[in-house]
């Protein structure tokens, strides 16, 4: 049987006010708002919109709600909010439960008592004018707000037999009976009513005035009518009406018996009711909604509409989407089959029309034959028929995913496996093998250059007169996973991928964008392009809109990031979920409209009907927290020492679309470039170094438009006291009077040592000359007399004149001789031994040591005793006589000073050092042990310290008068003796 003709006329044309639809986005307690029964909106001044409920007033930005309530406004005695007015200046004024009256002024809450010409808790009830101007409802009398003199003045219509009730709708107005007359005062306006002669007064319970003026009264009966010219008119139930707005011709408003008033719009081809307690529109035409239960609404004029099966599609599950030469738009879906719109009208083809299965690919020959793929087998629509085309090959093609055809008239059907040529007795494969970048063909694109651009989960191919040309990751492509090829009304190749974004090819380069580049999502299934050289690119999450230009801003470095404008169910798609991996994945209408496939039928977008948000967003910089305290001023935020955390919470007054604003913020002497921060509205600053700084933020729309100034915020890090300058400034006055008396200090100490030096020298100098002196004297007194002896008794021997000396004489001369030359002998054995020790060089120092010890004890007959280690490897050969000094100055030091009986020389060596001591028991050194005498050869203590420094030692003297003195010196071995 052939295809069921769809009875529904879709009529499609380039206006789209004949089907224009709305769409609704609500918040709920689950979303913030303090309570889900809303009986106050309003748009403030500052670019805010406020609510009332019945647990707290919230201010909304968009995004997010801060509420004020009792908890954290002590000002506020109930969070049962009752209404809402608007005044001068912006002041909100909200009546509560509890009749207590609260105004919002300049960023405050106050209440409003007898100060102000109200006695407290008496208000039930507040209207205004539109204009600034407030009443509240007082004991039944009407007072208005006198901003000149800050308090409340009774109306002068007001009697003493007049009590006014609030009217029903809430912040409406007030009514009140007198003298056979309804009065009703609303929108600052109070006005009279006859009412008929055959109504009781007593018998009317309530009463309101719609936005048409038509006065509604609720009797104590039930029964519930309007008031026209005199006459009750008497509701039989529910009354619809004209919703009063001159843009919203086809929105209706349900009146109930109870007043309960419902508001009816289209919405998704269906009419969506909500019941209200008010509403509100906004500047650009949105409508925001309070209802009585069911949270807060937004509702927008829908910019994309859908084609479902409700409107005669043979299926939901949208795939390829095709628009022929003749204008028709091909649909195949799952799991009915193929749709046709021509002329506003569809046909749906399924199987029993002959469409084998799933649909997966559509495509047209130059006949104008319609070509269908499906995962069963191949048909070819013609003539109102779906047949199978001649030359199909008799075995079972793979799914086919895509169907073009080649100048010379062959058909290229992709497949998983690569694509089937079908060209009659030359049909053949074409895979890897052949130069395809990937078997897994998922579209096929023909530019205006006749090149043929293949496209598949492995990569793209490029076929220039029988020449192919691939494309992987490897060579730059965004991804491997290729969904689509579009050329641009320019001539440029762009790719889309199914998770690297897009790709553009430029100058033989890819150049690619992402979601870190600023795009919506990673994804690409399709991408169309507009008349304003806008690309609309499908996705899982959506559809999404860049603008051509910005993304070569973007490649050229002239802009960090492109603008992405998103759009999805609550836009008026049923599904945000958009079709891919089988082509085309989308299509241009003869109109211009963009069809894209979803899994809940096809999205129509028309890009000229979309309205552009070209109103900068307002930056509002909203608080600021100090380790995560928040402060009370936002002019201002400091940070006392000890405070390393700042966090700056702001946002964007800005209501079509405020979840796609995206920020981006410095902090001026921090941070050297802005930091673009997508939607986060919220900055974090850790550890700043004391100083001044000034916070910036800057936002930016759905549609590029950037806010006019940048929000400010200073921001003061005050420094510890320890780096303020007037510490740093005593610190440094202390570092110079430190400095100076280091200087001081080291110039004494070097003084000192010079002093200590230039005595040394003397010393030494004196030392030299005694030790000269004595040995000349020595030499002259001692070895030169016995010389003088000697030469004289030799004389005598060899005297020829006189009497010969006799042989005795002879023999006692030589006696005399020999025995003077012996005494020379060891004279000059002494003299040598004072001047350098014979045992130095032939026992070594160890022996040359001990043998000293022994030498000193027995002309002393002091008991010294001596345990030395071999220490002669210790010290290199020219150095070993300044051992043997010290010790030998330390043994005369005792002898002569100290009056010991007893003393004391050791020597250890270790592996790195040798630590030599010399103690005794005597009276110990005076306070001032420089200037015990030197002994032969040396000049006490002195030379003990500077040869031990020569020897690079540390000498210690510890000393108690009485108790002995004990020198210990620690020489450090020399690295090449230590090993």
């Amino acid at each position: 049987m052939f295809s069921l003709a769809c009875a529904v006329l879709w009529v499609i044309t380039a206006s789209q006010s004949a089907w224009a639809q709305y769409r609704s986005t609500q918040w709920t307690a689950d979303s913030a708002l303090p309570d889900n029964r809303v009986r106050g909106v309003v748009l403030a001044p500052d670019g805010y919109i406020w609510i009332a409920t019945l647990n707290g007033v919230a201010r909304f930005d968009g995004i997010r709600f801060t509420v004020f309530d009792k908890s954290n406004t002590p000002s506020i005695t109930s969070n049962r909010f009752v209404a809402m007015a608007s005044g001068d200046g912006g002041d909100l004024w909200l009546p509560s439960e509890d009749r207590n009256l609260i105004r919002y002024h300049a960023g405050r809450f106050e209440p409003m008592m007898e100060n102000v010409g109200l006695r407290p808790y008496s208000v039930t009830a507040v209207a205004d004018d539109r204009h600034g101007s407030v009443w509240v409802d007082s004991d039944g009398k009407i007072y208005r707000w006198t901003p000149q003199l800050a308090r409340f003045e009774k109306e002068a219509f007001n009697r003493d037999d007049t009590h006014f009730i609030p009217m029903w709708w809430e912040d409406t107005g007030f009514w009140a009976i007198r003298d056979g007359h309804l009065l009703c005062f609303t929108r600052g306006e109070l006005r009279s009513y006859p009412l008929p002669k055959d109504m009781p007064p007593a018998s009317i319970l309530s009463a309101v005035v719609g936005r048409d003026g038509i006065v509604w009264i609720g009797m104590t009966d039930g029964r519930t009518g309007r008031l026209i010219d005199g006459t009750l008119v008497v509701n039989a139930g529910t009354v619809t009406t004209n919703f009063q707005n001159s843009t919203k011709n086809d929105w209706k408003v349900q009146v109930a018996q109870d007043f309960t008033r419902t508001l009816v719009f289209p919405s998704g081809g269906v009419d969506k009711d909500i019941s209200y307690s008010v509403i509100v529109s906004d500047k650009k035409n949105n409508m925001w909604v309070g209802s009585e239960g069911e949270g807060l609404f937004r509702i927008q004029r829908q910019s994309i509409n859908t084609l479902s099966s409700a409107q005669g599609l043979a299926s939901d599950i949208a795939y390829p989407v095709m628009r022929s030469r003749s204008g028709d738009m091909w649909i195949g879906s799952w799991p009915a089959g193929l749709s046709r719109v021509h002329d506003g009208h569809i046909t749906a083809f399924t199987k029993a029309d002959g469409v084998p299965g799933l649909v997966t690919a559509l495509g047209e020959d130059r006949s104008g034959k319609i070509w269908v793929g499906t995962l069963n087998g191949l048909r070819v629509y013609s003539g109102g028929r779906l047949t199978v085309p001649p030359g199909s090959p008799k075995e079972k093609l793979p799914d086919i995913q895509v169907i073009h055809q080649m100048r010379d008239g062959s058909m290229m059907l992709g497949t998983p496996k690569g694509i089937y040529l079908l060209a009659g007795a030359n049909s053949h494969w074409l895979t890897t093998h052949d130069g395809l970048a990937s078997d897994d063909v998922r579209a096929i694109f023909e530019d205006s250059r006749g090149d043929t651009w293949i496209g598949g989960y492995g990569g793209l191919t490029r076929m220039h007169n029988g020449v192919m040309t691939r494309w992987t990751e490897a060579q730059g492509l965004p991804s491997n996973s290729v969904d689509s090829v579009m050329e641009d009304s320019t001539g440029a190749i762009w790719v889309g991928t199914y998770d690297g974004g897009i790709g553009w090819l430029r100058n033989g380069r890819w150049v690619s964008f992402n979601k870190s580049s600023g795009l919506y999502d990673n994804g690409a299934l399709q991408i169309l392009e507009d008349a304003k050289e806008r690309f609309w690119i499908s996705s899982n999450r959506g559809i999404y809109r860049v603008s051509r230009k910005q993304l070569s801003d973007v490649a050229d470095g002239r802009e960090a990031r492109v603008d992405s404008v998103a759009y999805g169910r609550a836009d008026g798609m049923l599904s945000a979920e958009c079709s891919g991996g089988f082509w085309p994945a989308g299509a241009k209408d003869a109109h211009g409209l963009l069809w894209f496939p979803t899994q809940k039928g096809v999205a129509i977008v028309d890009p000229v009907s979309i309205p552009v948000d070209e109103e900068p967003p307002r930056i509002v910089i909203e608080s600021a927290s100090v380790e995560h305290a928040l402060q009370n001023a936002v002019n201002k935020v400091v940070l006392r020492p000890g405070q390393t955390n700042l966090e700056v919470q702001y946002t964007a007054l800005s209501y079509s679309k405020p979840e796609q604003i995206s920020f981006r913020y410095k902090l001026d002497g921090v941070d050297d470039n802005w930091q673009e921060v997508g939607h986060r509205r919220t900055a974090y600053y850790t550890l700043l170094p004391p100083g001044n700084y000034i916070f910036r933020v800057s936002a930016r729309n759905s549609d590029g438009v950037v806010s006019l100034a940048d929000g400010i915020l200073p921001v003061t890090v005050i420094p510890p006291f320890y780096r303020r300058s007037w510490f740093l400034a005593i610190v440094f006055l202390a570092a110079l009077f430190a400095v100076a008396i280091v200087w001081h200090y080291r110039v004494r100490r070097l003084k000192s040592a010079n002093a200590a030096q230039q005595a040394f020298s003397r010393e030494l100098i004196a030392s030299q000359e005694n030790e000269r002196r004595r040995i000349a004297a020595e030499l002259h007194d001692s070895l030169g007399q016995r010389l003088i002896i000697i030469n004289n008794l030799a004389l005598f021997l060899l005297r020829t004149k006189g009497k010969a000396p006799t042989e005795e004489d002879k023999h006692q001369t030589i006696e005399e001789i020999h025995t003077e030359a012996t005494q020379a002998i060891e004279e000059t054995r002494s003299i040598s031994y004072a001047l350098r020790p014979f045992q130095l060089d032939r026992l070594g120092l160890s022996k040359a040591i001990q043998a000293l010890v022994k030498t000193v004890a027995r002309a002393s007959q002091i008991d010294l005793t001596a345990e030395i280690a071999d220490i002669v490897d210790a010290f290199r050969e020219e150095l070993r006589i300044n051992v043997y000094r010290i010790v030998q100055e330390a043994l005369n030091n005792i002898v002569k000073h100290s009056d010991a009986s007893r003393g004391m020389v050791t020597a250890e060596k270790t592996k790195s050092s040798v630590l030599l001591t010399i103690s005794d028991n005597g009276k110990g050194l005076p306070s001032e042990p420089h200037g015990v005498t030197a002994g032969p050869g040396g000049f006490g203590l002195t030379g003990i310290r500077e040869r031990a420094t020569l020897l690079k030692g540390t000498l210690q003297i510890k000393s108690e008068t009485g108790n002995g003195t004990l020198l210990v010196i620690h020489f450090p071995l020399e690295t090449e003796r230590v090993r």
